[in-house]
């Protein structure tokens, strides 16, 4: 085996996403949530958000990239559907410990149905949050139940 001598480690960024969580978060107006940035770099951002019991992402899409989410704590559903059949929705039930990803052109809901915040981190590119965000016109996004 050859050893590489001028291997170099690259810098690593660490934080605790709950710690962020309380004390440096943001409303976010276009999908109705409050998050804040938890770690950012040129082609991924981690953010951490809480949906209150009762209360739901508003619908929406991206054009470019995967979204990843782990989920913390609580349960929800996670509602998806393509922009041209809103009607064919498809549900997943998820909670403390589930990770799931969208791929891009998915519209996306994500539910709390429980009685406790469903607490979760996401990952995206960074222009998810900026101009890769498509909010479906009402007559296409209805709440499905």
């Amino acid at each position: 085996m050859k050893a590489i001598s001028n291997f170099r480690a690259a810098p690593i960024a660490a934080c605790n996403a709950l710690q962020k969580l309380s004390s440096q978060v943001v409303h976010d107006p276009a999908v109705g949530i409050r998050i804040a940035t938890v770690l950012e770099d040129a082609t991924r951002s981690y953010y951490a958000t809480e949906i209150a019991p009762g209360k739901s992402v508003t619908p929406h899409y991206h054009r470019q990239g995967d979204e990843l989410y782990i989920i913390f704590s609580g349960k929800g559903v996670i509602r998806t559907w393509q922009p041209d059949s809103a009607a064919d929705v498809a549900k997943v039930q998820v909670e403390h410990g589930d990770v799931f990803n969208i791929p891009p052109g998915t519209v996306h809901q994500l539910v709390n149905t429980g009685t406790q915040p469903l607490v979760l981190l996401f990952a995206c590119p960074p222009q998810h949050l900026s101009e890769d965000r498509v909010v479906p016109s009402p007559s296409s996004s209805e709440e499905v139940s």
